[in-house]
């Protein structure tokens, strides 16, 4: 009997040892890319969260506006195509619609995003501020989307702003930059007592740049993507060729990038 006990103890820990080694992985969809994965040892890119992953992973699908559903991950492949470095998987059932899907034992989401009103004057004259200091004279201020959420679990809202000018239809990019263009993300926090701006990511072009290829921004989801409880900023980058997303995390007032992923031509 006391062998048995030890067995089943010594069995119990190595399981849960193998499951807590099991990386939280991250997929775009609906397209399916893998973004990458945080394990123990660390953030992973696509190619190393897809040659890890098993098939058979319950993924649950965050949008801004929360969960809209689960799916189970197929079998990772690599592009073979257009980005060898960048892995697939198809889920089923199949997402019809833009979301991130998390693979994690935690909750991605304990704090939701309150999206306001684009036209309130403080966040109209930040932008045009902010905007002034990259350089452009007289800036056509476009903010896109505006979230409140608080990011560290500290009872203080953070704000991110998304702005973009383009002479485009709404979710296209031009092919070259026309003087007076841009998009970013912008967060805007309490740091010491004062608010500060910091860009999280984005692009501008106070002059023409036909050598540029210009891509837009926009938040793609606000979630805790490494169990800590302080959510991850995804945003997404995308041009007329291709696209990326990329992970900002904020830790000690200071956003870094944690993890990219693109593919384009």
């Amino acid at each position: 009997m006391i062998r048995f006990a030890a067995f089943v103890a010594t069995s119990l820990t190595f399981s849960l040892a193998s499951l807590r080694a099991e990386p939280a992985v991250f997929v775009d969809l609906p397209g399916g890319m893998i973004i990458g994965a945080k394990g123990e040892g660390g953030w992973q890119t696509s190619e190393q969260a897809g040659k890890e992953l098993k098939a058979g992973r319950l993924f649950r699908l965050y949008t801004l506006d929360g969960l809209i559903g689960e799916a189970t991950g197929g079998k990772p492949t690599p592009n073979p195509d257009v980005c060898p470095d960048i892995w697939e998987l198809t889920l089923s059932p199949a997402a019809d619609q833009s979301a991130i899907g998390v693979a994690a034992p935690w909750d991605p989401s304990p704090r939701m995003a309150r999206k306001a009103d684009v036209s309130q004057a403080v966040y109209q004259e930040a932008v045009r501020d902010f905007l002034i200091e990259k350089g452009f004279r007289d800036p056509v201020v476009g903010i896109t989307e505006l979230l409140r959420v608080d990011l560290d679990g500290d009872g203080e809202d953070e704000v991110l702003l998304g702005a973009t000018n383009y002479s485009v239809e709404p979710d296209t990019t031009p092919e070259t930059a026309a003087a007076g263009n841009y998009s970013f993300v912008l967060l805007r926090h309490i740091v010491d007592g004062k608010v500060r701006a910091q860009l999280v990511d984005g692009e501008f072009y106070p002059k023409p740049d036909a050598m540029a290829t210009p891509n837009r921004y926009k938040v793609r989801g606000l979630l805790d993507l490494d169990g800590d409880g302080i959510l991850e900023i995804v945003v997404e980058s995308a041009y007329y060729e291709g696209g990326g997303i990329a992970v900002w995390k904020l830790s000690e007032g200071k956003l870094s990038r944690v993890l990219e992923m693109a593919c384009g031509a």
